[in-house]
């Protein structure tokens, strides 16, 4: 969906279109028409509102979009262009998500994603619930001694 949203803007920008939005009903299912008519009318006419509950409908999360990222293929049938911006809308749609806005949170980003590749199992099980939404690493890495001391101590282990 986000992919579609994307291509969605980008062909109403190219066809200079002023208020090219107000054509995305036009376009969609059936189904999808009925959630956005569900809306109260000023938020039916917002377009981030309705590209926001899409987005929310079909559940496309910051770490769903990371996901895509991370798995996505390039297809035979696609140029490599294609490819660049299916990566790039995947990449963004993970940044937007999470909302990180700076060089500083990119990199804090990055580095996270690394620490959680190298995290334990049993840690990864205990902070499901807030997994995804952990960005800042000394709060990754808090989390972590907290787990261990915690570990250990039942353990017995000094």
């Amino acid at each position: 969906m986000g992919l579609f949203l994307e291509l969605f803007e980008r062909q109403a920008k190219f066809a200079q279109i002023p208020n090219g939005r107000s054509y995305l009903i036009g376009i969609l299912p059936t189904e999808i028409n009925n959630l956005i008519a569900r809306e109260p009318e000023d938020k039916a006419r917002d377009y981030a509102h309705i590209k926001s509950l899409l987005l929310q409908r079909f559940k496309l999360t910051a770490e769903k979009f990371r996901q895509l990222m991370v798995k996505s293929q390039k297809s035979p049938d696609s140029t490599w262009h294609d490819f660049y911006h299916e990566i790039k809308t995947y990449f963004e749609g993970w940044l937007s998500g999470l909302k990180v806005e700076t060089f500083d949170q990119l990199k804090d980003l990055m580095i996270v994603d690394q620490i959680k590749k190298r995290a334990p199992g049993d840690f990864k099980e205990h902070f499901l619930d807030e997994w995804a939404s952990i960005i800042s690493p000394t709060e990754l890495v808090g989390k972590m001694e907290e787990f261990e001391d915690a570990k250990k101590t039942i353990m017995g282990k000094p």
